[in-house]
């Protein structure tokens, strides 16, 4: 059985800014550099054979300090990012109401009905995110994994595993920054153990 344990980067500049990232970066914020630290002592009394990351800056950052000085295989990958939020990347909440609010209210709160027009769709992130867990499963078969992803990725996986339809996809509990996530994988069944958790915060 391979385990993932899901972490979501930690909080960043633009985070704080409530400034929209997709495949644009910002590096992480004074808490968000904390919060990864608190993670890694966390995470301490668990073996990985291998951690993974978007090719994200800010998930590598966050990456960097959860591995620290274990002798463990890094790999990056592209298909781990984020969802590409085009002509929104680098815009505030703000500034993208007063422009585009009804799509960006069908984002956030219908997203069945969200129409992916300058952005990907979250059926393209679901369908990147699961095809690299499943090789990264392969690989490890039975094994603890390490991955450093984001929101959005993170919520469409759960989703696709809990076999929920996609106005589903913002369900609670939200998955905040250097939560974790642990999803199994044994042969060709998934089972998601723990979504967002944040007990190293507390």
């Amino acid at each position: 059985m391979t385990t993932f344990y899901l972490v979501r980067h930690g909080e960043t500049m633009w985070n704080k800014e409530h400034r929209l990232q997709g495949w644009l970066d910002s590096p992480l914020s004074e808490n968000g550099v904390l919060h990864a630290e608190k993670l890694h002592e966390h995470l301490g009394e668990f073996s990985f054979a291998a951690a993974f990351s978007s090719t994200s800056g800010r998930a590598k950052e966050t990456l960097d300090i959860l591995v620290g000085d274990r002798q463990i295989p890094i790999y990056y990958a592209d298909e781990l990012r984020e969802i590409f939020l085009g002509d929104w990347q680098g815009k505030t909440v703000e500034d993208i109401v007063r422009t585009h609010r009804l799509d960006y209210e069908l984002y956030t709160d219908y997203p069945a009905q969200f129409t992916a027009t300058h952005t990907e769709s979250f059926g393209a992130v679901t369908e990147r995110a699961m095809f690299t867990l499943k090789k990264i499963a392969e690989k490890f078969p039975e094994d603890n994994v390490l991955i450093v992803s984001h929101a959005v990725t993170i919520k469409c996986t759960v989703n696709a595993i809990l076999g929920r339809s996609i106005n589903q996809l913002w369900a609670e509990p939200f998955i905040h920054g250097t939560s974790v996530t642990i999803i199994e994988r044994s042969e060709n069944q998934w089972l998601v153990k723990d979504i967002g958790n944040i007990q190293h915060l507390k």
